[in-house]
């Protein structure tokens, strides 16, 4: 199989909702996946997801410690499991403080 060596479009915005996560990309697409794949953000406040930062085409979220980029939206990659645990001990023990 030959690779694909074109690099992945940059993020051009972004939109989270309560459901969903948007890029709107350089290319003109827009990509959308349930926020579901990422728990990370599913967990944070809607100020924590409104605090993030474009470079190119990732999109990091410096409260949640919390990188996407457009090709994992692209390719409906989910968020590793681990990190998913990590979001839940931290809202579980913010709710008991």
């Amino acid at each position: 199989m030959k690779l694909n060596n074109t690099p992945p479009p940059d993020v051009t915005s972004v939109q989270v909702t309560d459901e969903r996560l948007t890029f709107g990309l350089e290319d003109g697409r827009t990509v959308s996946v349930p926020l579901s794949f990422y728990p990370t953000l599913q967990l944070a406040t809607r100020r924590e997801r409104a605090n993030f930062e474009i470079c190119h085409s990732s999109v990091y979220w410096p409260k949640l410690d919390c990188d996407i980029s457009s090709d994992c939206l692209l390719r409906g990659a989910k968020e590793a499991r681990k990190f998913a645990e990590r979001a839940w001990r931290k809202k579980v023990k913010l709710a008991a403080a």
